[in-house]
């Protein structure tokens, strides 16, 4: 049986990512370029050049391609059918799919990049799992949510807004703007915390790096963690610890069978997913805690792509 082939898809902030995906999960093709980010004009032009580039590096004509899905940084009302991404300029009430659509002459499909990830990864690594929950932890936090093997975006595409979940009993006026678990489990959190720890421990890793002048970025705490640094694995822990008590409240009321941890912070391993397991076992609803299993991502940064895809050609079956 011939394989449908579709293209995925990643819009991000700094990103556009694209692919050509089988109907099996192959990814035959596929590229990385900078988002313009000057406006949606700009930002159309690159999806447009990014799809037909990695078109032609698949070796496939461009009638052999099926539909498109697109991952967006923000969310996609399924009312209105507009992309709000408030991390680019001028993208309010998009009415990305069909300006898209007309341009490449395909059938496109639109969906959060937090559901697109976690349709990823209930389609390629969970095959038997209805329901999932892919929490992507990095400059933000978001939930892509699978409930009965469904994507479940929210009456205006907003479900899943995880970095609002409140965790904190005292209100921080920048909760306002980014959300408490968010300023309180996302990498700049990281940063912050670890520069706060390291005025007290001067010598630390942390406060050696940052008399260099040089700006500290989460990756840096985990690789100073990696190198056995008491501090910097203070601090993980204690984001972990964070980002546990919000993943105790999403297995409470969802009860998942699987919560995938993605994104940058990902990568910090078990310096994150150690207290994060923890907390949410200390936290959480009893039953649905012991059941659930907390994993970390196993697409990696292709995970867009790929669920971006596979929404095109979920769609196809619509």
């Amino acid at each position: 049986m011939k394989k449908i082939l579709t293209l995925g898809l990643d819009l991000g902030g700094t990103k556009i990512a694209a692919g050509v995906v089988d109907s099996s999960g192959r990814l035959l093709s596929a590229l990385r370029i900078p988002t313009p980010a000057g406006g949606v004009r700009g930002d159309l032009a690159a999806l447009f050049d990014a799809a037909h580039s990695v078109v032609s590096g698949a070796g496939i004509p461009w009638k052999s391609l099926r539909a498109v899905g697109v991952g967006v940084p923000g969310a996609f009302d399924p009312k209105a059918k507009t992309v709000w991404a408030p991390n680019l300029p001028g993208w309010k009430q998009v009415p990305l799919a069909s300006l898209l659509g007309r341009a490449l002459r395909k059938q496109v499909s639109v969906e959060g990049d937090r559901n697109v990830q976690a349709l990823a990864e209930a389609w390629l690594v969970h095959p038997r799992v209805r329901d999932l929950v892919f929490l992507t932890v990095g400059t933000g936090i978001g939930a892509g949510i699978i409930m009965d093997g469904h994507v479940m975006p929210g009456s205006r595409g907003v479900a899943g807004a995880a970095g609002w979940m409140a965790i904190e009993r005292e209100w921080q006026p920048h909760f306002a703007r980014i959300g408490c678990l968010e300023a309180l489990g996302a990498g700049p959190a990281v940063a912050r915390l670890a520069r706060q720890a390291a005025v007290k421990n001067p010598d630390s890793a942390i406060a050696t790096f940052l008399r260099s002048g040089q700006p500290l970025t989460a990756e840096q705490v985990v690789l100073a963690a990696r190198r056995g640094d008491k501090i910097a694995r203070r601090v993980l822990e204690e984001i972990g610890t964070n980002l546990g008590r919000g993943v105790a409240s999403m297995i409470s009321l969802l009860n998942p069978e699987v919560v995938v941890l993605g994104g940058g912070l990902a990568g910090a391993g078990r310096f994150i997913l150690d207290p994060l397991r923890a907390a949410a076992r200390k936290w959480g609803q009893p039953l649905a805690t012991r059941q659930v299993h907390i994993v970390r991502s196993a697409l990696g940064e292709d995970a867009g792509i790929l669920g971006a895809a596979r929404y095109a050609f979920l769609n196809l079956e619509v």
